[in-house]
């Protein structure tokens, strides 16, 4: 289970929670492990963000380990300390739009979340306001199964109750005060990983897929994913197997299973 999240303030209920302890060897972005954990400390931005995300992934064996983006964030609407989910990613000089799959069951707020270049002051729109997750999951996408990529913020500030300025200790109380839930939603998503990446059944279908179409090695990654995404959102296999039999070409079976998936992707 790994977990990127922008400073140590907001990093510290989850360090002493698990019992991390800091690498020592000399790395790019702080990083904190135990047996079954691993947290890096991006900084805040999306560049920062972006670089760290990457080596992270550096870090990773496979594609079926799941990654928490956590922190604190501003919210157009909803009260301090609330915990949500982000269903919608965007910043607004991109043109990817990004929707983390709902597969997290449990009740939590569900909210856009814009990543924005500074602090936003005018919350001018009832939704979530940060400064790394749009760039995590625009680097994250590219190697880690969508569905276990996942964003949550708890509210720091609103238009009632503004940031002025960065309080360390309020961050960690903020995250302090959810970590149960945030733990709960932590070990659902290991335990998601770890299902798909141990299913039989899962290498058996993309061994007969594999069978029918010509994957070259970047397409044999991408069937890969996409797969365990369909296993996560719940499409039968014999639908998956439906839809390589009538495609005629690996680039046809990814456009038409894309398109399958597409409307549970966004289900919210």
């Amino acid at each position: 289970m790994n977990f990127i999240i922008a400073l140590q303030p907001e990093a510290r209920p989850l360090i002493d929670r698990y019992k991390l302890v800091k690498r020592n060897d000399t790395t790019s972005f702080p990083i904190f492990e135990n047996e079954n954990h691993r947290l890096i400390i991006s900084g805040m931005g999306r560049i920062n963000a972006a670089a760290a995300t990457g080596f992270l992934l550096s870090q990773i064996d496979h594609d079926s380990e799941a990654i928490l983006n956590l922190g604190i964030a501003g919210h157009g609407e909803l009260p301090i300390n609330t915990p949500f989910i982000a269903n919608r990613v965007f910043h607004v000089e991109e043109k990817n739009v990004h929707y983390p799959p709902p597969v997290i069951d449990c009740s939590i707020a569900r909210s856009a979340l814009q990543t924005c270049n500074a602090s936003e002051k005018a919350y001018a729109q009832q939704i979530g306001y940060d400064m790394e997750a749009h760039s995590i999951c625009s680097v994250a996408y590219k190697s880690i199964t969508r569905e276990l990529v996942q964003i949550i913020k708890v509210v720091s500030d609103n238009p009632s109750r503004p940031l002025d300025s960065f309080e360390p200790k309020t961050a960690t109380d903020l995250i302090s005060a959810q970590l149960s839930l945030i733990v709960e939603i932590a070990e659902h998503l290991d335990s998601l990983a770890q299902s798909i990446s141990k299913d039989p059944k899962i290498f058996s279908l993309i061994k007969k897929i594999k069978i029918r179409h010509h994957f070259s090695a970047t397409q044999t990654h991408q069937l890969e994913k996409i797969i365990h995404q369909a296993h996560i959102l719940g499409l039968e296999h014999s639908e998956i197997i439906k839809i390589s039999n009538s495609s005629t070409t690996a680039r046809n079976f990814f456009h038409d299973l894309n398109q399958k998936l597409e409307p549970l992707r966004r289900l919210s």
